[in-house]
């Protein structure tokens, strides 16, 4: 009997405590005070703010408690310009979104100009109000990259690999890249900016290939000779062409 009375009570508290969580929950959703009143944009520097919100489809006033994260999320990670997006609700009536943009490092020349990040993820055609000012990516086409997309990608994070070690190595030509041509057949070459100097690079050993030029092209400048061409093909031998 003592049982059966204390698991009737028990009961009768779950019911109880089941209907006052409804009621509180029913009382919130209908809560002004809960209404989103705000939308704060964090991390945007090349979207402007106007545009995220249009993305975020969150029409009105409504409840915070009725808003799904996901769902605000989700059209925000399709953008070419988003690699990242975090959203929360900051109680009582704010949504923050934390942006975070890619980072062009080059422009690839296909058939069109595209934007290409640090990990290679061509993500955006370039318009015509677009910036210009990074190292252009030469020698292939979008036949190329249909057809071998595995040997074609693999050349484009050479390149990318390459640009990255140019700015680690200090006091080489490639410190200021124009172009990054590439070729399945010769490897890589590039043409620095201020001279046109012609750098060809292969395909590997980049970084020790920088630090030994490093000092060949401080004893050139040093002698001031126009340089044409260098050619570090070769690990074992640098050839230098004057112009």
């Amino acid at each position: 009997m003592k049982k059966a009375v204390r698991a009737a009570l028990q009961l009768l508290l779950v019911s109880f405590s089941l209907f006052v969580g409804h009621w509180a929950y029913v009382h919130l959703l209908e809560d002004p005070f809960f209404r989103v009143r705000e939308i704060e944009v964090e991390g945007c520097r090349r979207l402007a703010r106007e545009t995220i919100l249009s993305l975020t489809h969150v029409e009105g006033k409504p409840n915070l408690f009725t808003v799904s994260l996901k769902e605000v999320a989700k059209p925000l990670e399709s953008h070419p310009w988003i690699e990242r997006v975090g959203v929360r609700k900051v109680f009582p009536h704010k949504i923050l979104i934390h942006v975070e943009e890619r980072k062009p490092i080059a422009i690839l020349q296909l058939e069109e100009l595209y934007y290409i990040d640090t990990k290679g993820v061509i993500f955006s055609p370039v318009g015509d109000g677009d910036g210009h000012d990074y190292p252009f990516m030469t020698g292939l086409n979008r036949q190329l990259l249909e057809r071998d997309p595995v040997e074609t990608k693999g050349l484009i994070m050479r390149g990318l690999e390459l640009l990255r070690i140019a700015e680690k190595v200090k006091g080489t030509p490639l410190q200021d890249v124009s172009e990054i041509h590439m070729e399945k057949n010769y490897g890589i070459k590039c043409f620095t900016r201020a001279e046109g100097v012609e750098v060809r690079m292969g395909l590997d050993f980049f970084e020790e290939k920088l630090k030994r030029l490093s000092p060949i092209w401080a004893d050139l400048q040093k002698r001031g000779f126009s340089v044409a061409s260098i050619d570090c093909s070769d690990l074992k031998r640098m050839v230098v062409r004057r112009r």
